[in-house]
């Protein structure tokens, strides 16, 4: 039985079915990346024949390759990604498993730079660069000074978890040394940051208390990341749980301040939720296990959306539909779903496009040749 792995993006002012990846590969990993000007960069990786293949495409332009080693991670909680400098630099961020002896989850995680079109040499982001530590999930953004920020989690220094660390680039050059911000995390969830023009920065990510629990964690900085806060839980949902559970968490400033959405297996509260950050006041739960992989866009008016994969079943078949939940300026929430369901769809990805919604996700459909769908909402 074939399966193949799709990705399917919305663009905007687009309603007709347009091919993203190469049909010929398996597709996923889809994220978005904004320029300073505005301009929406979709990133997704491909598999083939060769390896390890990385593709970005600007607005409505063609398909562009981007130089990535051929045998760089692919999982999707520290996919490969893009982040911009106000110059123009690209700057692609990405994992290189190195398995030992002691753990198979060890490796490190690079980056390179494309200044004036040319890609340069990757480099490491950490600076101890020893075979059998662990350095992944990274996430950047760029940062209101033309920079980029980093934010990924480095090496264990205590007895359980590993640390939060951050690093940025300079003006010319590619990143400095870095900070520990959290001494004991979540081991292997993705991280989401944002920073704004007033020198707020804001981080969250799975953190590990002493007692186990894997709740979502907070930091902030109001000088340009110059200092930050100490971490504090976002929601106390109290998860204990004694493995990965492979689900970051979502952040965006909504007309209210900071919103967050992430996932919880907490006993008799499992499910996802969308909150307030400062307030803690619960936007949205969709309870369950069946409900995971949230992720939130806002656009200049304001107003926020949520999507999410959600698995059904129709008969003796299981798949996964994704869902789509805007709230407006008075709160309202208008439900959704965007995927077909003859897809299993997976990993969605938003950003506002300017003119509305732009998802993309993956989906895998049994004996068909890879899909693209397009739509704006």
């Amino acid at each position: 039985m074939k399966k193949l792995i799709l990705l399917l993006v919305f663009f905007a002012q687009i309603s007709f079915a347009q091919t993203v990846s190469n049909p010929g590969n398996q597709a996923l990993d889809p994220s978005f990346a904004l320029k300073s000007n505005g301009d929406v960069v979709l990133s997704w990786v491909e598999k083939s024949a060769n390896g390890v293949l990385f593709f970005r495409k600007v607005n409505q332009g063609p398909a562009e390759q981007v130089p990535i080693d051929k045998k760089a991670s692919t999982h999707a909680e520290g996919m490969p990604k893009l982040a911009y400098k106000a110059d123009g630099t690209c700057i692609l961020l990405y994992e290189m498993n190195r398995p030992t002896a002691a753990s198979r989850f060890n490796g490190d995680l690079l980056y390179a730079m494309e200044v004036n079109g040319v890609w340069q040499k990757p480099q490491h982001i950490h600076q101890d660069t020893a075979a059998g530590l662990s350095h992944s999930f990274g996430k950047i953004i760029s940062l209101p000074n033309g920079q980029v920020g980093a934010y990924w989690l480095d090496v264990k220094v205590g007895p359980k978890g590993r640390t939060l660390v951050t690093a940025s680039t300079a003006p010319g050059l590619g990143f400095g040394d870095m900070k520990i911000l959290d001494k004991q995390t979540c081991e292997c969830c993705r991280i989401d940051a944002l920073a704004d023009t007033k020198g707020n920065v804001d981080v969250i990510y799975r953190d590990l208390n002493d007692k186990g629990e894997r709740d979502m964690g907070y930091i902030h900085s109001n000088d340009f990341g110059k200092t930050y806060s100490e971490s504090v839980p976002l929601y106390e949902d109290h998860w204990k749980v004694n493995a990965c559970p492979h689900a970051g968490p979502s952040l965006v400033r909504g007309s209210k301040g900071l919103e967050a959405a992430w996932y919880t297996g907490a006993e008799g509260s499992s499910g996802v939720k969308w909150a307030y950050q400062g307030s803690k006041k619960m936007i949205l739960h969709l309870p369950g296990d069946k409900i995971r992989m949230p992720q939130l866009a806002s656009n200049p008016k304001g107003e926020t959306a949520l999507v999410f994969a959600e698995i059904k079943q129709d008969g003796d078949r299981y798949y996964k539909q994704i869902g789509f939940v805007v709230k407006d300026l008075s709160g309202k929430l208008t439900k959704s779903y965007v995927s077909d369901p003859a897809f299993d769809c997976s990993y969605p990805a938003i950003i506002w496009g300017g003119k509305s919604w732009i998802i993309a996700y993956e989906a895998v459909k049994e004996e068909v040749n890879q899909v693209v769908q397009v739509i704006s909402k």
